[in-house]
């Protein structure tokens, strides 16, 4: 479980990261199909399609928040994070099912409820897996770089898994044919798909919540006074989290950032299929490089924040991941890039390959940073609140995918590009315009490079950070001892004692 010298053994590391393949499925489902499954295969408008997504994610984006600050405060024999995640894994794969199984004839109307409702469904029961565990991902150490290390192995296996899950539907279920060059266009292999990914978001939750149990008694927020839950309680833990500088800083600017990657991500297969014109193969070979950056960069993460610091990480990583995802955009509208297809696709592997690797050096960069940040936090108000840090974070992350996905809906209808389109009859001027929309939103980034840049809990700053922690720890330890020799009362004195060495009151009801 725990090492001698104090670090997480790998096994502890590896059960953990595992629970990440159940997110890698969910996401390939939405990021990759569903959009432009009710879009284009069972014709809802864009308009409607765009608008169920952000009325869900904008539903569910209010939970994330209210999570995290109810497991940070609860207490049970399963620890604050694992009665969560447990509770979720029924609900998503079912919900997930649902999904891609609406009844045939459905209205306009009708097929929009249908979406809305089931995408509620699964984004509010990933919302209980998802907060809690990447909380529990930032209890498991203190060190500044085997954070790092742990988000990292949770990324590998997150691109390993998305490897397998974008083989397999592409080579198994959306099997293309020359009388079918598109079969992410035609209904019949969703279902199949559906129900294979239900049972693999199953077995990979259950795993990682099972097998990282034995890490409770040692987490870092453990041993915590409980904290009756409350919606009170959840704002003032949000505007609290708020007053943080440095958090402050990381959640306006993945704000800003989410609204051009929410916009981005839902028109990624519209992109591939419609603008670029590619088959079933050239969209999985340019899937293919973009996982195979992201497994060649995972383990460089750890020497960029020794080389360059989590600041500079990021800004880096964000930076050259956007001039390689919009650059062929432009290049294509001005008709710079190769017209042969087999050239095209190896183009846009090459710059799938390097846009995921430097990208994913800021989501992992970004992840530690939020752990160093739940370790200031505890420095300046006696208490470790992941929970409220991943859960507005992943509240940022969702209202403005929202967001973005409306845009996109939006979008879609605006530009001309109608459901149920032959890729090879869409006109020249709707591909013209639906080109020049995809990078629009790339500005943004520079607005989020800006917020971000006086962000300033450096190395230095954070060991600092954990001796005072240790110190604090020590002296509590010591007054715990004191009046243990002292007082035979029914732990009050006890409890009052460590939150004045804490530097807060004690906890109230609320």
């Amino acid at each position: 479980m725990y090492r001698t010298d104090g670090r997480v053994s790998w096994p502890v590391k590896l059960w953990y990261a595992s629970g990440q393949s159940g997110a890698s499925i969910t996401d390939f489902g939405f990021g990759v199909l569903l959009f432009i499954y009710y879009n284009q295969v069972l014709g809802l408008s864009g308009t409607y399609t765009g608008l169920g997504v952000g009325i869900a994610l904008f539903f569910d984006a209010l939970t994330d928040p209210a999570v995290g600050s109810w497991s940070d405060g609860f207490k049970s024999r399963w620890g604050r994070r694992h009665i969560f995640m447990a509770a979720s894994v029924i609900p998503l794969g079912l919900g997930f099912l649902g999904l891609f199984m609406p009844p045939t004839g459905l209205s306009q109307l009708a097929l929009f409820a249908w979406f809305t409702v089931f995408s509620i469904v699964v984004r509010t029961a990933q919302t209980f897996f998802n907060v809690p565990y990447l909380s529990l991902g930032a209890e498991l150490t203190q060190d500044y770089q085997e954070r790092t290390q742990i988000v990292s192995l949770r990324l590998i296996v997150s691109a390993l898994s998305t490897l397998a899950v974008t083989g397999i539907g592409w080579n198994f279920f959306f099997i293309g044919t020359p009388s079918n060059p598109t079969p992410q266009l035609t209904r019949s292999p969703y279902l199949s798909y559906a129900l294979a990914s239900m049972v693999g978001i199953w077995i990979s939750l259950a795993l990682a919540t099972r097998f990282t149990t034995a890490t409770i008694p040692h987490l870092a927020g453990s041993h915590q006074q409980e904290r009756k839950f409350g919606l009170k309680r959840v704002y003032r833990d949000l505007f609290e989290a708020l007053q943080n500088n440095s958090y402050r800083v990381l959640f306006v600017g993945t704000l800003i950032y989410f609204v051009y990657a929410g916009t981005q991500g839902a028109l990624s297969m519209h992109l591939a299929t419609f603008y670029w014109r590619l088959d079933t193969l050239g969209i999985q070979w340019t899937q293919y490089a973009g996982l195979a950056g992201a497994l060649c960069g995972v383990p460089l993460a750890s020497a960029f924040n020794r080389w360059l610091d989590k600041k500079w990480t990021v800004i880096v990583g964000v930076g050259v991941g956007l001039l390689c995802d919009n650059v062929p955009i432009f290049m294509k509208l001005a008709d710079w890039m190769p017209h042969e297809m087999r050239t095209l696709v190896y183009v846009l592997v090459v710059v799938s390959f390097a846009s995921a690797f430097f990208g994913v050096q800021a989501s992992i960069t970004v992840s530690s940073m939020m752990g160093d940040v739940a370790d200031e936090h505890e420095l300046k108000h006696g208490r470790r609140q992941e929970g409220v840090y991943f859960g507005s974070y992943s509240f940022s992350q969702k209202c403005t995918g929202a967001f973005g996905n409306m845009i996109a809906g939006f979008a879609i209808d605006l530009i001309g590009l109608n459901p149920s389109s032959n890729p090879a009859d869409v006109p020249a001027d709707v591909l013209f315009r639906f080109g020049a929309f995809y990078g629009i939103p790339a500005l943004l980034v520079g607005a989020a490079i800006w917020v971000f840049w006086p962000y300033s809990l450096n190395r230095a700053r954070h060991a600092e950070i954990v001796e005072q922690l240790k110190a604090r720890a020590s002296a509590a330890e010591q007054t715990d001892g004191d009046v243990r020799k002292g007082s035979n009362s029914d732990g009050s004195t006890l409890t009052r004692s460590r939150e004045r060495i804490a530097g807060k009151p004690a906890p109230t009801s609320q």
